[in-house]
């Protein structure tokens, strides 16, 4: 008798379980929630002269000169990004001082430079992070940046770039439809600043840093080579 009974209770479990899935499946039919993708933009920076010794008092270019049309990192596709704003994007620098550690505990060292702005704007110049913004050129469609660094004192450095926490593409990148019908929302992932085409004096990085890159050199995303900037202030 106990066990007609469990088999009865066991039977209307079931068949609960079975409507409650059956209640989900339709409403998630009648509300067709949105699909997203994940977006990272790619945008290039030189650093000239690129080599690997400088001088206290010298000048080193930070620039950028960027088509709004700009390209995904994941897809490789182009969207178009007119006068949007980054936020709060930085550089970084830092005076590396120990070679078995990694770059985020190295010595903060923005402050050891003198800023000049030529073209786009330095919002907050910090012990570690310099916050600027880009320039955008509505007549040429493309983002401009053209900010000198002075060292004031001898040492290794390293440039890197620090992406805002989070940006919002909504309503301003129209990425169509999912292939069940529901409208693809663009999602903030990251933004990428490959250094000079990889050509970044790594090996002096190397020496003086620990690598703590992530991911085939293909993937320049996490790859220190394509991202950092290193040089010796004499």
């Amino acid at each position: 008798m106990a066990g007609k009974n469990k088999w009865k209770l066991t039977g209307s479990i079931s068949l609960l379980i079975s409507f409650v899935i059956l209640l989900t499946s339709a409403r998630c039919d009648d509300d067709k929630p949105f699909a997203s993708q994940l977006l990272t933009f790619v945008l290039p920076i030189t650093i000239q002269p690129d080599g690997s010794e400088i001088f206290v008092g010298d000048t080193l270019w930070i620039e950028a000169d960027i088509s709004d049309s700009l390209t995904e990192f994941n897809t490789n596709k182009k969207y178009s990004l007119p006068n949007f704003d980054f936020g709060q994007t930085s550089i970084g620098i830092r005076k590396l001082v120990n070679s078995s550690i990694g770059l985020s505990d190295q010595v903060s060292a923005a402050s050891n430079f003198e800023l000049i702005e030529e073209i786009g704007e330095v919002v907050f110049p910090g012990e570690t992070f310099i916050d600027f913004k880009f320039k955008y050129e509505i007549l040429d469609k493309k983002y401009s940046l053209r900010i000198g660094i002075i060292p004031k004192t001898q040492g290794i450095f390293c440039i890197n770039f620090l992406s805002p926490s989070q940006l919002n593409y909504d309503g301003i990148i129209d990425l169509g439809k999912h292939r069940n019908g529901t409208t693809i929302i663009p999602v903030y992932e990251d933004l990428v600043f490959p250094i000079n085409n990889g050509e970044n004096n790594f090996e002096l990085f190397k020496q003086n840093c620990l690598d703590q890159s992530e991911g085939p050199a293909e993937n320049y995303r996490t790859n220190y080579r394509f991202v950092t900037f290193t040089f010796k202030v004499l």
